[in-house]
């Protein structure tokens, strides 16, 4: 289990796609988390276990806990390129009680501290829907600079939105920096 300072960051367990489905089909959620509602909403339990619970090599799924070990969202990488030594970022606060107050930016320094010093990563990337400011200011926080945007990218609301490109590189990370504990439990 990897800790930060207000979440625990754990593997996926079985029992876990019941929170997927709650956290998937949640119409605020989905909207904020990438403009696609309803687009991605109403999928089945055994859908969310297929797409999300099958071993894939090159994803890394994990569940936000709270401080006292609530399940609260989901956050990994996907995309991994080796020789590049990268990976894309995704996270989710479900729980929408426990938005803008830091968690979101929590799980994100674990995940990054994670990838940079255990397993060497040099580049860490996310993206997102214009829309979503308030995410683009947790991944600042950490960081993240914007690098560029993809035209009318995302369908949000029978709108065309933008696509923002957000990147971290390891040098980058250790200038701002926050010491996260590791616990091997």
């Amino acid at each position: 289990m990897l800790k930060g300072k207000k979440t625990f960051l754990r593997p996926l367990e079985p029992e876990d796609i019941k929170l997927y489905y709650k956290w998937y089909n949640d119409q605020t959620v989905n909207y904020w988390a990438n403009g696609a509602w309803p687009l991605s909403t109403m999928l089945s339990e055994e859908v969310i276990e297929e797409r999300f619970f099958l071993p894939q090599k090159d994803c890394g799924r994990f569940i936000i806990l709270n401080e006292e070990q609530k399940p609260i969202g989901t956050i990994g990488y996907r995309d991994v390129n080796i020789p590049a030594r990268s990976a894309v970022l995704f996270i989710i606060i479900g729980e929408q009680e426990y938005w803008e107050k830091g968690y979101g930016t929590d799980a994100l320094r674990v995940l990054a501290e994670y990838l940079f010093f255990q397993w060497n990563f040099n580049r860490l990337s996310l993206d997102l829907w214009d829309g979503n400011i308030r995410a683009q200011k947790a991944y600042e926080k950490i960081g993240f600079k914007v690098e560029g945007r993809l035209r009318q990218a995302r369908y949000v609301l029978g709108e065309y939105r933008d696509a923002i490109i957000m990147g971290l590189l390891r040098e980058e990370y250790k200038k701002c920096r926050f010491i996260v504990e590791y616990n091997n439990t």
